[in-house]
Parts: structure tokens; sequence; C-alpha cells
């Protein structure tokens, strides 16, 4: 009966390390090509082979016409202006940088807005993750600062980043709303389309500056595993690992991205943290992993189905996972989808 939980902790294992390894694999494709450009192959790629997933699942029924605007809506903000953010930011700072700022930022921006919104209770444990995360965000940011000597690049990135974990947050609230009554996979499918038509709109006046002829056999390798590892393959291994293990357990897996990303940004590009960042690094993730635990905790408290006067209490509403950078993916239930494209 352990058997299927432990294959489903290799395989949410196995997901943090593809989106660990998008971020610099990202910072290499955005060396050879505008970034336009390469978040289009990441993307346009990862459509490909989720259509093709989908056409050759099962026949799933059709959803609600509704269901499929508000993936496509949620495609629009979560796939384009996450990611056109998000490879922007790539080009002037460390991939090692994005690989912290979005997985730690994001679930505090997030939990800040259903606080202040009214929508979550701020328990004092939740509060107190939520200053540390944002501390450690300031330290990281004046760290960088001081460590840039005095240069505007890595910094400017860095606060695309963090503009970039907004976006994300907003459309982890968005999507909550939007893609109701749909399979999670064909949720995935219609934002990575429509997303990806986005991109392919604001990269088109780039392909013109690429030189075709002159990438690399290394480059297009790159390319093919953005696609299918950390694009298609790691989000429907997301979903499974929901399914068998629950969104709270699949979430806390989220904070060993920062871990992998580190490590593959420090193996393959060479980048590296000063001390005083990856202090204020581990400020942040320690804030959020916090945040987030209190608030699943709390969550699984108040969704405990209790007796009253003999009656049974109303069923819960499903909970949420963290996803790549801090998205929500709801358990895999027939009237939610799960978020994507995060890292």
């Amino acid at each position: 009966m352990k058997t299927k939980p432990l294959g489903a902790y290799g395989w949410l294992l196995l997901t943090m390390v593809l989106w660990g390894s998008a971020f610099p694999s990202s910072k290499f494709a955005v060396e050879h090509v505008p970034h336009e450009v390469a978040a289009l192959f990441r993307f346009g790629g990862g459509a490909i082979v989720l259509l093709l997933i989908t056409f050759f699942r099962r026949p799933q029924r059709t959803p609600p016409f509704k269901a499929i605007v508000g993936a496509c809506v949620a495609g629009l903000v979560g796939v384009f202006g996450y990611n056109a953010l998000f490879f922007w930011g790539v080009t002037m700072a460390p991939a090692s940088d994005g690989g912290v700022i979005f997985p730690a930022l994001t679930p505090v921006i997030t939990a800040l807005t259903l606080i202040l919104g009214g929508r979550e209770r701020a328990r004092p444990t939740r509060i107190v993750g939520l200053v540390i995360g944002v501390c450690g965000a300031a330290l990281f940011f004046v760290a960088t600062t001081v460590h840039s000597g005095g240069g505007s690049g890595r910094l400017t990135g860095d606060a695309i980043f963090l503009v970039g974990a907004a976006v994300w947050s907003v459309y982890t609230l968005l999507n909550r709303k939007l893609v109701v009554g749909m399979d999670p996979v064909q949720a995935v499918t219609y934002s990575t389309v429509a997303g990806s038509l986005a991109l392919a709109v604001m990269a088109a006046p780039q392909f013109g500056s690429v030189q075709w002829g002159e990438l690399s056999g290394g480059f297009w390798v790159n390319a093919v595993h953005l696609a299918i590892g950390p694009t298609a393959v790691a989000y429907l291994l997301y979903v499974r690992g929901i399914r068998d293990v629950g969104a709270s357990a699949a979430s806390v897996m989220m904070f060993a991205v920062p871990l992998f990303s580190t490590l593959f940004s420090f193996a393959f590009l060479g980048e590296s943290f000063t001390w005083a960042q990856a202090g204020a690094a581990l400020l942040m993730l320690g804030g959020a992993f916090l945040a987030v635990v209190s608030g699943h905790r709390a969550a699984k408290a108040a969704t405990t189905p209790q007796e009253s006067d003999g009656e049974p209490a109303a069923a819960p509403e499903p909970a949420t996972a963290r996803g790549p950078g801090g998205s929500t993916a709801p358990q895999v239930r027939e009237a939610v989808a799960p978020e994507v494209g995060t890292s």
C-alpha cells in the first residue's frame, strides 16, 4: 500500500529536477536568440507535445465553452505574461537569481494578497513566515546591489523577476475562478496553446535577427529539453503527484526547485551566490515554507468535517498546491485544473 505514494514522491522529485533545470536552460537559450524567440521555443514546443498527448489519450468529454475561454485567459496571463517577463529578466540577471526569487516570493505575494483581501485569515505563524520572506527579499536585493558594484543590469533583472512573481500570483488567483469543469490535462493544453500564440505574436518581429544557420546542435538539444522536460512532462507528472499524495504534500516538494536550479546554474553556467545572497535566499525560502505549511495546516483543520448536532459538516473545498514559482495547482478532481509554466 505504501509503494504507490513512495513512487509518487519519486515522480514529484523528478518534476522538481526538471523545473530546476528550466532556469539555466532558459539562460542558455537567451544567449543565442532574443528572449521573445526563446520563450516561444519553450512553450510553442510544449504546446505541440501537449496537443499530441491530448490527441492520443482516451477521448475526454468536451469541456464547457466558458471553461475553455477561462483556460485561454489564464494562459494569456500565466504563460504569456509571466514568461515574457521571465525570459526578459534572465537576459540581465543570473538564472540562479530567478530560481530563488520565483519559488520563494510567489507564495508570499499570493498569501499577502489573500490576507489583505480578507479571503484568508492572518494567523500569527503565517504572518511571521510572510515577514521573514519579505525581509529576506529585501536583503537579497540589497546584497545584489552591493555585489553588482554599481551595475544596474543584475538588479534590473531581479526586479523583473519580482514583477513576474507578482504576475504569476495574479494568474494563481484568477485560475481558481476561470478554469472549472475541465480535465486537468485539457486545461494545461488550452492554457499553453493560448499563451504560446501570444508569445508567437511577440516573437515574430525578432525572427529576422536570428542567425538560424549559426545555431549549434547544443542549442536545439536545449530547446527540445525545455519544450518536453520542464514544460510538458513536468506538469503532467505534477498532476499525477497531486492525485497520488495530495496537494499539500506535493506543494512542499516545490521548495526543492531552488536547490536544483542553483546546482544546475553552478554546474553548467558557472554562476554562484555571495554568502550574503545565500543567507538572504535562505530567509526567503524559510519564510515562504513557514507561510505555506502553516496555511495548509490551517486549511486542513478548517475543512475537516465536524459533526454538529448530529449533522455532518459541508464538504470542504479542494485544497491547492503551490506550483513552480509558487503557483497553486488544485487537487485533481473533475472541476479543477493545474497551473501552467512557472519555471
